[in-house]
């Protein structure tokens, strides 16, 4: 059933595109992590600018004054009536809107479908970092970003990740004086509030703001990376239940304090399913997004196979498998340090290291989080209903 909710999510999100990414700077991370006060859910680190200035991130003061209902005061004098408004002013301005470029002559700009949203992150000399998912970026090989204000600005795509959905772009700096502050993922507790912020349908409904509750920390999702419908990996995701439309994809979830979180990524769009939105925990976000901005990808382990799970299997060539094998990945393509080492096509991966494996989402989740690139690796395959074992070195995953 959750393999078909995420294909209707796939279908309503940017024009029969993906919808589902984020990023963090690492050093804001860093200081917040040294600065927050344990057990107190606030934390102090600098201002957004870059200035250094220290603060109060749980932020603006509650003051009562007559009996009238609370309020809160940021230091900069402002007054908010909920801390809802309160946390949002914080990264209002830093979240952007992700479009194709249009022609201005014809365009009404109001009327222009967002691909997704993204987050200004960090100012680098004169030029800013925009996070956002790898499937907004990947809708077209030209991309504009629209500020909070409705200033276009040309977007350069700096690195893209498929596999955890994340995109850095880079915009001209000019004029931009505000970037998004990260917290930390793994503080965040069920039931607590989240607000998701991004552009949904169109400019004209840019930065929608809307309001849940955290229900799981860490849900796990899977996902067809392949786009064939079978689920080949499995994303870590924070589940709110935040509104998130079409065109939020990329843009903030944030919590009390305006420290974005999460980026929101996806949901699940089954008819009469309303409130389960999920977004990519900013702790799992961070190395890759510095490494997107190292190298312009990432880099990992690479078997050099193309498979799908045995479950899934329909081709016509006969597996001959023995009957206490039900699970494993069905070798359709091989390449790479696994064809040198002698797989084949129609092959059934049972084991990796001697671990059992039931499907692609197991092969993937061994290989990126227990492998590196140059590690040794034991296959365990059935052929013809023979049981054969080959040991190989991986290699790198080709860009």
């Amino acid at each position: 059933m959750l393999a078909i909710g995420f294909v209707l999510i796939i279908a309503v999100s940017i024009q029969n595109a993906d919808d589902r990414s984020v990023a963090s700077d690492a050093a804001n991370v860093s200081d917040m992590n040294s600065d927050r006060k344990a057990g107190t859910g606030k934390a102090n680190g600098g201002d957004a600018d870059g200035s250094g200035k220290q603060h109060d991130a749980g932020g603006p003061k509650s003051v009562e004054a007559g009996g009238s209902p609370t309020e809160i005061v940021s230091e900069d004098g402002v007054v908010y009536r909920s801390d809802i408004a309160a946390a949002t002013a914080k990264v209002y301005e830093a979240v952007v809107s992700v479009v194709q470029p249009s022609d201005e002559r014809y365009a009404d700009w109001d009327d222009v479908y967002a691909l997704g949203s993204g987050i200004i992150f960090r100012i680098v000399d004169d030029h800013a970092l925009v996070v956002t998912n790898h499937h907004v970026v990947a809708a077209s090989p030209e991309l504009v970003i629209v500020l909070s204000n409705g200033e276009k600005k040309e977007a350069e795509l700096v690195g893209s990740d498929a596999i955890s959905d994340l995109a850095v772009l880079k915009i001209d700096a000019e004029g931009i004086t505000k970037v998004a502050k990260f917290g930390r993922s793994s503080d965040l507790q069920i039931g607590e509030k989240a607000i998701a912020i991004g552009n949904p349908l169109g400019l004209g409904y840019a930065h929608t703001i809307t309001q849940g509750i955290v229900s799981s920390t860490q849900r796990r999702i899977p996902v067809s990376l392949s786009g064939t419908g079978s689920l080949d990996w499995e994303m870590e995701v924070i589940q709110t239940d935040a509104a998130i439309n079409s065109g939020n994809s990329g843009g903030a979830l944030i919590n009390i304090y305006g420290e974005v979180i999460g980026i929101n990524t996806m949901k699940i769009a089954w008819f009469g399913v309303e409130g389960l939105g999920f977004a990519i925990p900013i702790d799992l976000a961070v190395p890759v997004v510095e490494e997107l901005i190292e190298r312009g990808y990432v880099r990992r382990p690479y078997i050099g196979i193309g498979a799908v799970n045995l479950g899934d299997y329909n081709g016509e060539e006969e597996l001959n498998l023995p009957d206490e094998v039900t699970g494993g990945a069905v070798v359709v393509t091989v390449d790479g340090p696994a064809k040198d080492a002698g797989l084949r096509e129609y092959d059934v991966i049972v084991k990796l290291d001697d671990k059992p494996v039931k499907n692609m989402i197991d092969v993937r989740k061994y290989l990126y989080t227990e492998k590196k690139i140059g590690d040794p690796i034991k296959v365990t395959v059935y052929r013809k209903g023979r049981e054969r074992t080959y040991r190989f070195e991986l290699g790198e995953m080709p860009r």
